[in-house]
C-alpha cells in the first residue's frame, strides 16, 4: 500500500480523534453518587417544633408542606406532617413559612393555612 499525504493525513486525525475520544470518555465517567444518610425513625411525641432555625449545625432531611382547611383538616395535616418527620429520623420540624388565606370553593369560602416545615435532625 503506497502512502500519500492525504492518507497520512486521514491516519494521524484517526489517532487523534481515538485519543480524544479515549480521553473524553474518562472525563465524563462519574463517581456512583453516594446513597443519602438515613437515620431510624424518631418518636413523634418527642419531635419539638421550632420557630426559626437553630444556632449549631443540624442536618437538612426534607421539606414538608401541608395546606388544609384551618380546623380538623388542617390539625390532620400536621399530625401527617410530625409522622412523615418522624420517620425519616427528624428530631425537629422548623416553621419555614405559615399563610393563611381564603379559599372560595363552590358557594363556600374556606380559611386554608399552608406550612412549609424544615425536618431536621440535630447532633
Amino acid at each position: 500500500m503506497h502512502f500519500t499525504p492525504l492518507n497520512h493525513l486521514h491516519c494521524r486525525l484517526t489517532a487523534w480523534l481515538a485519543v480524544y475520544l479515549a480521553v473524553a470518555g474518562c472525563a465524563a465517567h462519574k463517581a456512583a453518587p453516594t446513597p443519602p444518610v438515613t437515620y431510624p425513625a424518631t418518636s413523634e411525641s418527642a419531635l419539638r417544633e421550632l420557630s426559626r432555625l437553630p444556632q449549631g449545625s443540624y442536618e437538612k432531611l426534607a421539606i414538608i408542606t401541608v395546606a388544609a382547611e384551618v380546623g380538623e383538616q388542617l390539625a390532620s395535616a400536621i399530625k401527617g406532617a410530625r409522622e412523615a418527620a418522624a420517620q425519616r429520623g427528624a428530631d425537629a420540624l422548623v416553621i419555614l413559612k405559615e399563610v393563611e388565606y381564603r379559599q372560595n370553593v363552590g358557594r363556600r369560602t374556606l380559611k386554608v393555612r399552608r406550612i412549609s416545615y424544615l425536618a431536621i435532625r440535630m447532633p
